[in-house]
């Protein structure tokens, strides 16, 4: 837990898009005082403390396009996962698919929809690479700080990342006795229970920190065929740190977390149709016209069975540090996890029994990452070997009606559809990154990477329409075994100029890989990797008497190979994986904070993104048609060059704004933010059916702090004006005539937090 130094200087900042992030117990007292006096004397914004290139510094020395947030402005702005952050990062996305997160940082993200998929942007826990995409929508809590870095990243990391990293540090074991309990309830019966305590067993030794959190909050809609809600919340988490000193060089970090959810979340919510029989000829969904009840509400639903969500996942790591003297340290991280998730839905969109869908992963993995690392007066530099091991089982089945669906035999569920199978990968890596001041104020850096890693595929398939359902999934009719192996050596060169004490000129190229890989049940061949090229500039400064922050970058990528998902076939348990030719990217991004006052600031960031296919084409299911012109194998297709690619919009914007009262009876902090986002595209043919348009959210929070800083308090909105938000839609099965199925972002919710610290 915080200091009271560095929580009232955390309360007095308030900060929101770069927001204050320490990383040690010292670091958060020395750096909150310093933005504490600085905040009520002159107004100036705050320092900023990261450890994105693996060692505590500035923000505004790091060449990199990194945003900080931490955990007290998650907690002042009631944020509980990723999705709370997004618009806080420039160019970054979430989308949800099949109970996986689809992240993106500047159009590079995941794209492949089978099970056993990993995406293109790294998210690690206290240093662990979490390979599943479903760790990525489990929530926030006791959280020190978040930090997420953009483009490639490989050189300092043991995972390598092609887009970017998303690092979550959790509040490390205090030496004094410490703890705190927050409390939330709101709408759709929301009632939310987070809290820690942490203290030393042994002085100066031993030290011990356990967390948790409880959440349960009703659906956001109802299943109107059963009238139980849809996209509930039901969560349990609980972790266990201790940090073990025995000298001053010599420290052992170890940790254990255990995160389980059971609820209706995950239901496909269904806008509409999306199959043409010839160009400008809709197909009527078949559940719609064979005389299928349909909900009215778009987030309600209407199945003749419930969605189920589960999901569980747990872990054990522990981090041994030495110090070996003359500045350089050595470090060992070992990691295991188990992630399990399974999920049901209704496929159709209507109450007949016409197709279910399940999704089931269970993955289990070990990493080992060593790291050496130093610091003189001129040069920094680190290296590392690591080690990744993975077993993930995946499933995806389809019950359905023959006699419905394609029109023969009986009118029962049978087993229908199955594709699923085993997928290992081992991945070995050597890395690391040296910086070294030339001359005074100019800094070079040289990475490099080396991968190797190896993909082993078992898939079972199978299409049984005569078996009957009975609650079993299709017995595997085929299987097939292979594996390969990818290779990759991934550079990187930099270098950075401190203009003046508070302006940071820097400019580098990398390459990012992202390895080869199956299409899970798919029985397809392997597709190849993919590449980045990635130019960034940028410049980071503190003006006008460090009442502004503002940090600019420019970045151009060429990526090519891009490994993009598509349903085809007859169902959508057919997810199938294909290399688009290339991509180009660039953009800019703009992030500020500008204190106009010792009360008042604004703050927030600016994104413009050009992503587009240079050359790509490709089939749509849907259209069978194609574009008139173009054909792929002999297949009519589209012709996508010069098409966006998949969430990315060319503009996002958000902008905050506070306003500090001093009161008899504590701080009140006003607040309010707006971000608006432009249209997304959700495949990359860009129809304008399967996206989401232009929107704008608005938030508001009034926030509290007692003058003995013991207690806190946060009324909020969010989403104030109620949008509904499509958070991703795909292009769904043949057999049930391509509905539109997808997920939504929460509408409109309201609150109250009353929190303890001692």
């Amino acid at each position: 837990m915080k200091s009271s130094t560095a929580t009232i200087a955390a309360t007095a900042m308030a900060l929101s898009a770069p927001v204050h992030a320490q990383v040690s117990a010292t670091a958060n007292e020395s750096a909150g005082a310093n933005a504490g006096q600085a905040g009520e004397d002159s107004a100036t914004v705050g320092e900023i403390v990261v450890t994105a290139q693996k060692r505590s510094e500035s923000l505004q020395k790091v060449p990199l396009a990194v945003t900080a947030v931490t955990g007290a402005d998650l907690e002042r702005r009631g944020i509980r996962d990723v999705q709370g952050i997004v618009s806080s990062i420039p160019n970054l996305n979430l989308g949800v698919n099949l109970g996986a997160a689809k992240v993106a940082l500047r159009g590079v993200g995941l794209e492949n929809q089978s099970a056993a998929a990993e995406g293109s942007i790294a998210f690690h826990t206290d240093g662990v690479f979490m390979s599943r995409p479903i760790a990525a929508l489990a929530s926030f809590y006791d959280v020190q700080q978040v930090e997420v870095l953009r483009g490639p990243q490989g050189t300092l990391y043991g995972r390598n990342a092609t887009g970017g990293s998303i690092n979550i540090t959790t509040r490390k074991p205090t030496e004094q006795l410490s703890g705190y309990l927050n409390v939330t309830g709101g709408n759709y019966a929301r009632a939310s229970v987070e809290g820690a305590v942490s203290g030393a067993i042994i002085p100066d030794m031993l030290a011990v920190r356990v967390a948790f959190q409880s959440q349960n909050r009703d659906g956001f809609g109802k299943n109107v065929i059963t009238g139980n809600d849809v996209d509930n919340l039901n969560t349990r988490a609980i972790r266990g740190s201790v940090l073990f000193t025995p000298s001053d060089r010599l420290t052992i970090d170890l940790k254990g977390d255990y995160f389980q959810e059971r609820d209706r979340a995950g239901a496909f919510h269904s806008p509409g149709g999306a199959g043409f029989s010839a160009p400008g000829v809709p197909i009527i969904r078949y559940g719609q016209a064979q005389g299928g009840i349909l909900p009215t509400r778009l987030r309600d639903v209407s199945a003749e069975d419930d969605p189920q969500n589960r999901v569980k996942f747990w872990g054990v790591q522990g981090k041994i540090s030495y110090a070996l003297g003359d500045g350089i340290d050595l470090s060992a991280l070992t990691a295991y996890r188990f992630t399990s998730n399974y999920g049901r839905t209704d496929l159709d969109g209507t109450n007949l029994p016409l197709v279910k869908q399940f999704r089931t992963e269970e993955a289990r993995q070990f990493s080992e990452e060593l790291q050496l690392s130093g610091k003189s007066d001129r040069l920094s530099w680190l290296i590392g070997l690591f080690y990744f091991h993975e077993n993930t089982k995946g499933i995806t089945a389809d019950p359905l009606n023959p006699a419905r669906t394609l029109f023969f035999g009986p009118d029962i569920l049978t087993t229908g559809f199955l594709a699923g199978g085993t997928l290992k990968t081992e991945a070995i890596a050597a890395f690391g990154q040296a910086s070294y001041e030339v001359v005074d104020k100019l800094r070079l850096t040289l990475g490099a990477r080396y991968s190797s890693e190896k993909k082993t595929d078992h898939d079972d398939m199978a299409f049984d329409i005569f078996t009957p359902y009975d609650g079993s999934f299709a017995t595997p009719q085929a299987t097939l075994d292979r594996s390969k192996r990818f290779k990759s050596f991934t550079p990187r060169i930099a270098l950075d100029y401190q203009a003046t004490p508070d302006v940071l000129f820097y400019g580098s190229w990398s390459r990012g890989f992202k390895s080869g890989t199956y299409s899970l049940g798919a029985g397809t061949p392997p597709v190849d990797p993919e590449t980045v090229s990635a130019f960034e500039a940028g410049m980071k400064s503190q003006l006008l008497d460090r009442r502004l922050r503002l940090n600019l970058a420019g970045f151009y990528y060429d990526y090519k190979n891009l490994q993009v998902g598509k349903v085809v076939g007859t169902t959508s348990a057919t997810l199938q994986l294909e290399n688009a030719a290339t991509a180009t990217i660039y953009g800019i991004e703009a992030e500020f904070e500008a204190r106009i006052g010792p009360r008042f600031q604004i703050d927030g960031n600016a994104a413009w993104l050009h992503a587009r296919f240079d050359s790509y084409v490709s089939a749509d299911p849907a259209r069978p048609f194609g574009d008139g012109a173009t054909f792929d194998n002999g297949i009519p297709a589209f012709n996508l060059k010069g098409k966006r690619l998949s969430q990315s919009p060319d503009f996002a914007v958000l902008v905050g704004a506070q306003y500090q009262m001093p009161s008899s009876l504590g701080e009140f902090t006003l607040r309010g933010e707006v971000s608006w986002k432009d249209r997304v595209y959700f495949t990359p043919f860009n129809l304008d059916y399967v996206s989401q348009g232009p929107n704008a959210r608005v938030n508001l929070f009034l926030n509290w702090a007692s003058n003995d800083d013991h207690w806190t308090g946060s009324l909020f909105v969010k989403n104030l004006t109620n949008k509904t938000i499509i958070a991703n839609l795909n292009v769904s099965s043949s057999v049930v005539g391509f509905p539109l199925t997808g997920y939504l972002e929460e509408p409109r919710t309201y609150g109250l937090t009353v929190g303890y610290k001692f």
